[in-house]
């Protein structure tokens, strides 16, 4: 990972901003986030004869296009406007607290039940080029239509769209429900690629690691954990939540369409396995950056240790041979008077390094 990319994410991380809700304040509030764009709505009307799209919809359009179509998916892109999702609500009957859901982004993964319809709440994981990044969705599932909200577009949605213009698969025949469950398989399965890019990017990390391992890493290992806990967040409540509708009958979901939901359900446990598998071999990175580490300081301490032990011996000929006594007297270093006492030293300390290396090399420390 380059260093503007690592600097980067950093920023990215600090910069997040979470929705929080306002203390004190009734049941049914909406908090509008000033910087939130202003929705934006895209309606489909679809039977198994024909569809109708429409990029930018009014509400007056809604009308027409219930009253004519037995599917009718309203994709709500941007919360930046309390009257008009206050007007949505009341074309849908979505409840009030079901709505102040869904202007609170921080909401946890969940599906709760407004008497048959049924409201849900996941989290949308983005590409993770620059960091991962989660967005709240939220899908309210009533008689005969689908109304899903978003704080900004969602690729993963785009495969449904398709599917419903070009008539593949089942969707143009079945109901309101197997399009709440298409929208909410998309959204569990635009999970697998982010934990791909993930495990590669942790791959590489481990090779760098016995190549050469470096104080950087240990960065990276870091956001990837930071990463792979907000992607556990997402996804484990939304399993049970999965688990609970597959367990209680009745509602909006046909069996035939719980057969589906339990693909997915089926989807989240993977995933569930696959972040705590990259969770824990983030923590194997981490021990093994520092036995790397430690292991290349070790490395570096015997070399100068080495150095240190070959140059002693040196250091004690030349300490002695550097004493000023007096060399008239004979028992005072005759070899200073000597014509080849100084070939004599030089040759003493080669013999002296020599051996210590022959013996170093014996001994298998170098």
């Amino acid at each position: 990972m380059a260093e503007n990319e690592l600097e980067g994410r950093k920023r990215k991380k600090r910069k997040k901003r979470v929705t929080l809700p306002q203390i004190g304040a009734s049941p049914g509030t909406l908090f509008i986030d000033p910087d939130a764009p202003r929705p934006r709505l895209r309606v489909f009307g679809y039977s198994a004869d024909g569809v109708e799209e429409q990029a930018a919809c009014s509400l007056a359009e809604l009308d027409r296009l219930k009253a004519k179509y037995p599917v009718v998916w309203l994709d709500v892109v941007g919360l930046g406007d309390e009257q008009l999702l206050r007007a949505i609500g009341e074309r849908f009957q979505i409840h009030p607290l079901a709505l102040e859901d869904v202007t609170h982004s921080h909401q946890r993964p969940k599906l709760e039940r407004y008497g048959d319809d049924l409201f849900i709440v996941a989290r949308m994981v983005f590409s993770p080029e620059d960091g991962v990044d989660i967005d709240q969705v939220s899908l309210f599932l009533g008689d005969g239509f689908v109304v899903s909200f978003q704080q900004r577009e969602a690729e993963v949605f785009e495969p449904v769209r398709e599917r419903i213009r070009k008539a593949v698969g089942r969707i143009r025949t079945r109901g309101a429900d197997y399009l709440a469950y298409a929208l909410l398989d998309s959204v569990v399965d635009g999970v697998f690629p982010v934990l791909e890019y993930v495990g590669n990017d942790l791959e590489r990390i481990e090779l760098g690691l016995f190549a050469n391992p470096e104080p950087r890493a240990l960065e990276e290992i870091q956001l990837h954990k930071r990463d792979l806990l907000s992607v556990r967040r997402a996804i484990w409540p939304l399993r049970d939540a999965l688990a609970l509708v597959l367990r209680e009958p009745g509602g909006r979901i046909t069996e035939d369409t719980r057969l589906y939901l339990r693909d997915t359900a089926d989807h989240t446990v993977q995933l569930v396995e696959l972040v705590e598998s990259h969770r824990e071999l983030c923590n194997s990175l981490v021990d093994l950056h520092m036995t790397a580490m430690s292991h290349r300081m070790n490395e570096v301490m015997k070399v100068l240790t080495l150095i240190a032990t070959v140059f002693m011996p040196l250091s004690f000929v030349t300490g002695l041979y550097g004493m000023n006594f007096d060399t008239e007297h004979p028992a005072n270093m005759p070899e200073l008077r000597w014509q080849f006492g100084y070939p004599y030293a030089i040759g003493l300390m080669l013999c002296i390094t020599g051996g210590l290396l022959v013996y170093f090399r014996r001994k298998k420390w170098i």
